[in-house]
């Protein structure tokens, strides 16, 4: 455990004494013992657990050092290292973004689209690149007849992303009637949900908790405004707090 524990941060006395401590209460001396920590040492290595705010020191003669709650402890170094992760992954993405855009090459991380075949690409990136999970954003502006031979090759995708189980939820306008290909999708697959609700929200989709792909679209399915694909968790987490809202609102799909 003491791997574990300094993985997610602590210094190796600190995990070995929090390895010690997870299962008992101990006198400042028998936790050097136990944890192989050295006496002129124990004091430092209990002082700077405390300030973290994971070991307490009962007020008895002698006092005993004590956890109070081992996966509460486990639970808050886990989010403190995912946050640190997610923080290097945003600034290392703008660094690669940056570098790429200075030397007038593609980057991964954030991609503009401002034709009919930018989008078609584009919007194919969702499909193929989702390993766990697509949430789809689909407004009143949504025209399903339309520009079929790109809604065909992206229905085809999706397809092979469910067969992977990735999970799907989508969102449709109420009165929009789903291809049959999404139809029969939804019949076969428990991964693949679809609700309804009219909202006039940006189209987007979120894949993964950590990508989004944001498109500008009128009622007018000639007129295309432009399509982003872009790598940032922060962004991935607001508009899920969205979705979610709206998928909290919205009513079961009856039309397919």
């Amino acid at each position: 455990m003491i791997e574990e524990l300094e993985s997610l941060g602590l210094e190796h006395y600190e995990a070995k004494a929090l390895e010690v401590l997870f299962k008992s209460r101990l006198g400042v001396r028998e936790l050097s013992k136990r944890a192989g920590i050295p006496f002129g040492k124990i004091y430092s290595v209990i002082k700077d657990l405390k300030e973290k705010g994971f070991v307490n020191e009962t007020n008895s003669r002698p006092k005993l050092v004590y956890v109070e709650n081992a996966s509460e402890i486990i639970s808050r170094l886990i989010k403190e290292k995912q946050n640190k992760e997610k923080e290097m992954s945003e600034k290392l993405r703008e660094i690669a973004t940056v570098i790429d855009k200075e030397r007038g090459r593609e980057t991964k991380f954030f991609e503009i689209g401002t034709s009919q075949e930018d989008n078609r690409r584009i919007q194919l990136r969702t499909f193929n690149e989702a390993e766990k999970e697509i949430l789809q954003i689909i407004n009143i502006h949504h025209k399903p007849k339309s520009n079929r031979e790109s809604k065909s090759m992206w229905e085809k995708a999706h397809l092979e992303a469910t067969k992977r189980g990735v999970i799907t939820r989508a969102i449709y306008p109420k009165e929009v009637i789903l291809p049959k290909s999404l139809q029969e999708l939804g019949k076969k697959y428990p991964n693949y949900k679809v609700k309804r609700i009219d909202t006039d929200f940006m189209r987007c989709d979120i894949i993964d908790g950590k990508k989004v792909l944001l498109k500008l679209v009128q009622q007018d399915p000639m007129q295309f405004g432009g399509v982003f694909f872009i790598e940032n968790e922060k962004l991935a987490e607001n508009l899920t707090r969205i979705f979610n809202e709206l998928w909290g609102q919205a009513e079961q799909d009856l039309k397919t």
